[in-house]
């Protein structure tokens, strides 16, 4: 049986736009039969390819499957490239071969010349093969003489002129000096006696030099088949003793662009503005969207009258004319259930909560209810339009940055977001980690102990990471979900209420109304970052003083619960800030004078200044995503090792929740769970939370079955190595298969009814102490 060789797939972008373009300029390397490719690395001859030729537009020219039959490097006297005979056209491709051979066909063929026979692989069949006749060689492919005493030396001087591929070809393109006329090479036999391979040709991969080349497939038995003449004498430095092969001469010198190098974004959803980054040119860099630049786009949700959905600057500037047609601090709910406890702890949210056909927590503007999940796709697909056209071309591979405190139902919200905005996920990381993998970029630093704060506008993430070269892992994890740069704007927002009433000015009435006061704090705070005093517009032409001193006694406690938890997750794991290698200090929040001074107080060592706290998180996702592309083509490159924040366990009759999995678990990670079960119903429900309460922690859904039999049923619960959860059952009787949560909403008196479904019996309440009381501090449990 014969084995068709392994295809190696192969992109090459073209700096043209057109087709015309691509003919007028780059039809001399192209002929029916082959095209010559410059490359620095080409791949060994008999190397089968699956290749794909793109505009620059991104529009395919050509796409196929061919053989190298000419490997050319730099000391060979010509241009580094290989002649790629093809095997495989698509029709596409077949029709604008004919398009460009019609080009030049004005022109007559070279006249024929005797040639000696040449050897072709034979047809593959179980019987003798009928004789071969001649046939006359394809436009642009010449025939080669066997016989090597029938090539004469090749005169001095400069080579001779390519031969015509069916009329003179067009002149060839300006080129450097270092240029040379490249040497002939050689291809094998015309296609026709080759079937073309059944695999299809491949997406687009990693440029030529990222893919390794497979050993050439061995030469089948060849037998004799007399051909026209060729119009050429052999020259000399070919190989003619043990291949017979068919020239294809074209001008080695025309620009031929090279496959463009993949690319992984990293992107920070963030609450007040969300950014993408990429590894470009060598360095991690963000990536300007829209008139804000670097600084990102804003997460903000707008609705025009006609009830379209705005998002971004767009949404912002329709917030500014209408301040109930837009929402913000969004992030915040995304993946939580309009019934979730977790948003009691959300004072004063400044947008109007309401509950999507799936129960889901979203928003409701101008008697339209917006789900969070389109909101997240929207600005996902903004952050991959800018990033296409910085780049382009299309991007569609990224690295998630998520907040730590995130369940495994709102990074699966995450993730579905990304995806129906075109974005294939390829890691979700903390946004801790990632602002850590920015830190250390370029230091070279060896077996570091890193603490970093991550203070945004939505909440608070403190991650101790252990940085090896590359290498990093997470020691543990806290947060305050609570906690965040709203809470401040919110703060300086309500002093600033105070000054309306005593101006006799309007109050806001509706929960949206807060959005131009809100906006007007947070301009505030950044300004008093940089300067002691400034002025904050309450109403056209009114404007209210506010001094850094004022703003640092409003939000006092606030800073001081960072350092609470900062010191909390440093005990929780045995640790000193005098056991930290250094102190990182990143988000939004984190420019507050205040906060970074307490911190310092309450550590006694200094906080690094040297990262930039706004784009340090998608950064360092960017910096991942070069990593693992580094990985996929066989190089080393950095790894992540991160860990659960929010443990997850199942609740039994009396409402208290089984932990299944702890805080700081590492990741992936798997348990299984067994329990005696009688026949008939079975029922489970699963919840995420920090509370030792099912009812006070987040409902990921339930697992709903009917057994036949009495036995042991396992339960198998799995967490990816970015904290989304997959689970398999093994139930009496059955074999193991995946099992899917029933997803509901319910309110206090249907969860009451599942705790009383669960097969595990209650155990003695615990008292919660000394550990479990901190814990509730940590995760802002107050």
């Amino acid at each position: 049986m014969t084995v068709a060789p392994k295809l190696i797939p192969l992109r090459i972008r073209l700096p043209y736009t057109t087709d015309e373009e691509f003919i007028d300029k780059y039809g001399a390397n192209v002929a029916r039969g082959g095209v010559f490719i410059a490359t620095r690395a080409p791949k060994e001859e008999g190397t089968a390819l699956a290749f794909e030729f793109v505009l620059a537009t991104g529009t395919r020219l050509l796409r196929g499957e061919g053989v190298v039959v000419k490997a050319q490097l730099d000391d060979s006297g010509g241009r580094a490239g290989m002649t790629v005979r093809f095997t495989k056209l698509d029709a596409p491709s077949k029709a604008l071969l004919d398009k460009l051979v019609a080009r030049r066909s004005g022109e007559p063929p070279p006249p024929p010349e005797a040639s000696p026979p040449l050897t072709v692989p034979p047809p593959q069949a179980p019987a003798p093969p009928p004789p071969v006749p001649a046939v006359a060689p394809p436009p642009g492919l010449i025939r080669k003489a066997t016989a090597p005493s029938a090539a004469p030396p090749r005169p001095a001087g400069p080579p001779p002129p390519a031969p015509s591929l069916g009329v003179p070809a067009p002149p060839p393109a300006p080129r450097p000096p270092v240029s040379a006329e490249p040497a002939p090479v050689a291809l094998p036999a015309p296609p026709e006696v080759l079937p073309p391979a059944p695999t299809p040709p491949p997406e687009p991969s990693p440029p030529p030099e990222a893919l390794p080349a497979p050993t050439p497939p061995p030469e089948p038995p060849r037998t004799e088949v007399p051909l026209p003449p060729s119009p050429e004498p052999a020259r000399p430095g070919l190989d003619t003793k043990s291949r017979r092969r068919t020239l294809l001469d074209v001008p080695a010198s025309l620009p031929v662009t090279p496959s463009v190098p993949e690319v992984v974004l990293g992107i920070d959803l963030g609450t007040t503005h969300s950014r993408v980054a990429v590894f470009h040119e060598g360095e991690p860099r963000l990536i300007p969207v829209g008139s804000t630049g670097v600084k990102g786009t804003p997460s903000v949700m707008g609705v025009t009258d006609a009830g379209d959905l705005l998002v971004g600057e767009a949404a912002l500037a329709e917030s500014a004319r209408a301040p109930r047609h837009a929402a913000t601090g969004l992030k915040r709910l995304l993946g939580l259930r309009a019934s979730s406890p977790r948003l009691r702890g959300f004072v004063g949210l400044p947008l109007s909560l309401a509950a999507d056909a799936s129960g889901d927590a979203s928003v409701e503007l101008q008697g339209h209810v917006f789900p969070l999940g389109e909101f997240a796709t929207q600005v996902l697909a903004e952050l991959k339009a800018a990033a296409s056209a910085f780049l382009g071309r299309e991007a569609t591979r990224a690295v998630l940055c998520v907040p730590a405190h995130f369940d495994a139902r709102q990074r699966a919200a995450l993730r579905e977001a990304a995806e129906r905005a075109g974005l294939t996920v390829q890691r979700m990381i903390n946004a801790s980690a990632a602002a850590t993998l920015a830190y250390g970029h370029g230091r070279s630093m060896a077996r570091k102990r890193v603490l970093v704060v991550d203070l945004g506008g939505g909440g608070l993430e403190v991650s101790v990471v252990q940085v090896t070269g590359d290498d990093l892992e997470a020691v543990t994890t806290g947060w305050d979900a609570t906690l965040g740069g709203m809470d401040f704007d919110a703060r300086i927002a309500e002093a600033l209420l105070g000054e309306l009433r005593d101006r006799g000015l309007p109050l806001p009435e509706h929960p949206l109304d807060w959005n131009p006061l809100r906006a007007a704090a947070e301009t505030a705070k950044v300004a008093l970052s940089e300067q002691e005093e400034t002025s904050v517009p309450l109403a056209p032409g009114v404007t209210a003083p506010v001094s850094r001193e004022r703003l640092e006694a409003l939000t006092a406690d606030l800073a001081h619960r960072v350092t609470e938890v900062t010191r909390q997750v440093l005990e929780s794991s045995a640790l000193t800030p005098q056991g930290l290698d250094a102190v990182v200090l990143v988000g939004g929040q984190s420019r507050a004078p205040l906060v970074r001074r307490r911190l310092e107080e309450s550590l006694g060592v200094p906080v690094q200044a040297d990262v930039d706290p706004l784009g340090a998180a998608a950064l360092g996702a960017a910096l991942l995503g070069r990593s693992l592309l580094e990985i996929e083509s066989g190089k080393p490159g950095a790894t992540l090792s991160d860990v659960l924040s929010v443990p997850l366990g199942v609740a039994d009759r009396g409402g208290t929740l089984r932990r299944v999995f702890e805080r700081n678990t590492r990741l992936p990670a798997d348990k299984t769970l067994v329990l005696p079960v009688p026949p008939g119903p079975l029922s489970l429900a699963l919840f995420q939370g920090t509370s030792l309460q099912a009812s006070d922690s987040e409902y990921l859904g339930e697992l709903r079955f009917t057994l036949d039999r009495a036995g042991e049923a396992e339960f198998h619960f799995s967490l990816s190595q970015d904290g989304i959860l997959s689970l398999e059952t093994t139930l009496p009787g059955a074999k193991r298969q995946p099992a899917t949560l029933l997803s509901e909403n319910l309110d206090d008196a249907g969860k009451e009814a599942l705790f009383a479904r669960s097969p595990l019996t209650s155990e003695p309440e615990a008292r919660p102490s000394g550990l479990f009381s901190g814990l509730k501090k940590l995760f802002g449990k107050r």
